[in-house]
């Protein structure tokens, strides 16, 4: 949901770089998970929050001090999925794309989902294959043809020439990596 950017004033508050359409969202879980992975981080329990500059800023009960805070400088900011909005249709949650499936309309296997990014025009989706480069699509309409988030399947068609310019051989080529 966001990145901690570092502290801010002396009592501790912590600024992040949220990518929440609502703020609250920190809040509502009554729990937000700090660290580089969600494997790895760690429960903190916020009771206020207030927009700064652009950034939130939150307090947190197990962090009291602008050091503390500090030590969060660039962890990833989680929330428990309890704390979200309910969707609309059509609409999902970047972390229920984590480790989906990415294939063709022919069937052939790209890998699977690692990161989505956001650039403002649309979606940036991070494939990772073993053994194979980091793949980078564009989440667009002449790009995705379909998406089965429950089952974790996603149906792709790059542009011809997307693949081989990030070191993939095209669907059409020989050899079909």
């Amino acid at each position: 949901m966001g990145r901690a950017a570092g502290a801010f004033g002396l009592k501790g508050e912590l600024k992040v770089f949220s990518h929440a359409e609502d703020p609250e969202v920190f809040l509502r879980g009554g729990r937000i998970y700090a660290g580089p992975d969600p494997q790895t981080a760690r429960p903190y329990t916020p009771y206020a929050l207030r927009p700064h500059a652009g950034r939130l800023l939150l307090r947190l009960r197990e962090i009291t001090t602008r050091e503390q805070a500090q030590e969060l400088k660039g962890a990833w900011v989680w929330v428990e999925p309890r704390a979200l909005a309910p969707l609309g249709p059509d609409e999902y949650y970047w972390y229920q794309l984590r480790g989906a499936r990415v294939v063709t309309p022919g069937g052939r296997e790209l890998g699977r989902i690692k990161a989505v990014l956001e650039t403002g025009a649309h979606e940036l989706w991070v494939v990772e294959s073993p053994g194979r480069p980091e793949l980078i699509l564009p989440a667009t309409d002449q790009v995705v043809r379909e998406m089965d988030v429950a089952g974790g399947r996603l149906v792709v068609e790059p542009p011809e020439g997307l693949l081989s310019v990030q070191g993939w051989e095209d669907e059409g080529e020989k050899g079909q990596a």
